[in-house]
Formats: structure tokens, sequence, C-alpha cells
């Protein structure tokens, strides 16, 4: 009866791994297709995580999703989760106090969406980290120079978002995210930001093994 019992969870559990997957297809490489305008969302740099970590779908949907967030919301920084986000938007700082900036928005976001305008979102610093893993695990699969190069790239991107010594916040720590403040880029409260730091991290390590492996 145990064994019977376990070819049945076994059973359930592929039968649920086939739906979530025929879910998924029919959303990617949008993130949300519900038809709600407050709620349909064409690009989203969350889909990178289907990538990496989480290796959910095939290669030609995951070049469809890294394409969407390099074209679309890749910026001079770091990389908009989405676009209209208005979570640290510019003058964040200033349009609210420290207690309402982190508060939760969920029931009122309408509220928070009207303090930005367009292209007034914040760009954050854990997403390249990620672009230089996906490009690395894919050069370790391939061996082409172009993926050791975006790897290359991106880490080097994520390196370069560290703090500076003369920021308010110490030297060499990973944000959160960039915004403007007063016409120059600031840091968020949440510096620094262990999940930025871990990512880059393994960002650090994945392109040392490559190196290591190419010698």
């Amino acid at each position: 009866p145990a064994r019977h019992s376990a070819a049945l969870g076994a059973d359930l559990i592929e039968q649920l791994i086939a739906q979530g997957s025929d879910a998924l297809g029919g959303i990617l490489p949008a993130e949300c297709v519900q038809p709600d305008p407050d709620k349909h969302r064409r690009y989203d740099a969350a889909l990178l995580f289907l990538i990496h970590p989480l290796d959910v779908v095939d290669d030609a949907m995951a070049d469809r999703i890294v394409e969407d967030v390099l074209e679309h919301l890749s910026g001079d920084i770091g990389v908009r989760r989405y676009p209209g986000d208005s979570f640290w938007c510019t003058d964040y700082r200033s349009k609210l106090a420290r207690e309402q900036r982190t508060r939760d928005w969920s029931r009122d976001l309408a509220t928070r969406n009207a303090l930005a305008g367009p292209g007034e979102e914040a760009e954050w610093c854990l997403f390249d980290p990620v672009l230089s893993l996906i490009a690395g695990t894919r050069y370790r699969r391939t061996g082409a120079i172009a993926d050791l190069e975006r790897q290359t790239f991106h880490l080097n991107r994520s390196l370069g978002h560290l703090t500076a010594a003369t920021s308010a916040i110490p030297a060499l720590r990973c944000p959160e995210l960039y915004h403007l403040q007063d016409g120059r880029h600031e840091t968020s409260d949440a510096t620094p930001l262990l999940w930025t730091q871990a990512l880059l991290l393994r960002a650090l390590l994945a392109l040392r093994h490559n190196l290591d492996a190419k010698r």
C-alpha cells in the first residue's frame, strides 16, 4: 500500500507539472496576459528567474526573455523591473516620508503610480548578475566566445553598481537599485541588499569557473 500511494503521488506531481507548464506556455513571453490594464504586463525582468535559477523554459524562450529585458528594460545603470514601476521612481525620497516608502501599496497602487512619470522607473542592481549567470551557463554548454563576452559584460555592469567612497553609504556596498533624486542617481534606503550581494557573488564565482576551465 505504501508503494502504491507513492506511485499515485508521483503521477499527480507529473500531472501538476504538465498543467503548470501548459499554463506558463500560454502566458510567456509576457508576465501577465489578463485583460485588466492594471494587471497586464508584457515585459518584466523577474521572468529572468525562470531561466536562472529555475531553468523551466527552453532555449528559444530563454533567448526571447533575455532579448525583451535588454531591449525594453535595460538602462544606463541597471535594469528596470517593468514599465511603469513606481517603486523608488524619480524623486521618490522627497515625494514620500520614510515610513511610506516601503509600506504595503498592494491595495492602493494607483496612488503610488501617480507619483511616477514615463521613464522614471528605478534601475535595479540584481538583474545584471542574473544576466551574467545566464550567459555563463550558456557558455559552458556552447563554448561560444560571444556567450563568455556577455557573461563578462553583465558582471562588469554589476561591479559598476557598487557604491563609491564619496556616497552617503560606505564604499563597495551592493545596492537594491538606483533612482534619480534631484537630478542625481542615488541608491534606495535598502543598501546594502543581501539579495544583490548573493547574486553578485554567484556571478563572480561562475566567471572564475569558466575562465579556469578555459585555460
